[in-house]
């Protein structure tokens, strides 16, 4: 059920239809790392929320994926908005050395997440470490991370919910991402 404070802000069509073009985009990169290392590219969900974009996409990328989860968390559960001092992570004994790896997550906002995965993965001998997103949240005078691939770019502070994400760990089931209006 859709709360009345929700406003669809993007339909679950307009989401297909940007999924199908990062595949299209990812796959021409993960050809040439195939080429480059003979192994295919490492795709990589950061859990929780990501697991939805990254079904979606790995199934629009022509080439053949190796799936290596990886959870990380840098929100406090039980609130919307409000984001940890630290970021963690569990590779789950990922082995990427001379590897490609592509993160996928949901949305980008400080970036930070993606940031200490891409630090990690290096660390662990990555050969290189590509980045998509189906949200990069823009805020006015905020630098933050910048994603290989981008899905929808928002300039805005409203928290989404829907196709992954939480509105106060309910709703990630939706098929469309909303905004949540706070009332």
């Amino acid at each position: 059920m859709i709360k009345d404070n929700y406003n669809l802000q993007y339909s679950p069509e307009k989401i297909k239809d940007q999924v199908e073009r990062l595949g299209n985009e990812i796959s021409v990169w993960a050809k040439s790392a195939y080429e480059a290392t003979g192994q295919d590219v490492i795709g990589v969900p950061v859990l929780r929320g990501g697991i939805f974009f990254f079904s979606d996409v790995v199934r629009n990328i022509t080439e053949s994926i190796e799936i290596g989860p990886v959870r990380s968390w840098g929100y406090v559960k039980s609130e919307n908005n409000v984001q940890e001092n630290k970021v963690e992570i569990n590779l789950f004994d990922l082995d990427v050395k001379g590897r490609c790896v592509l993160l996928i997550d949901d949305i980008c906002d400080s970036g930070e997440t993606l940031k200490a995965l891409t630090k990690a993965l290096l660390a662990e001998g990555a050969r290189d470490v590509r980045s998509a997103v189906l949200i990069k949240r823009e805020l006015e005078g905020v630098k933050t991370f910048d994603p290989n691939y981008v899905g929808f770019y928002y300039h805005g502070e409203e928290w989404f919910v829907g196709y992954g994400m939480e509105d106060k760990n309910r709703s990630s089931n939706l098929p469309g991402i909303y905004t949540i209006h706070q009332c």
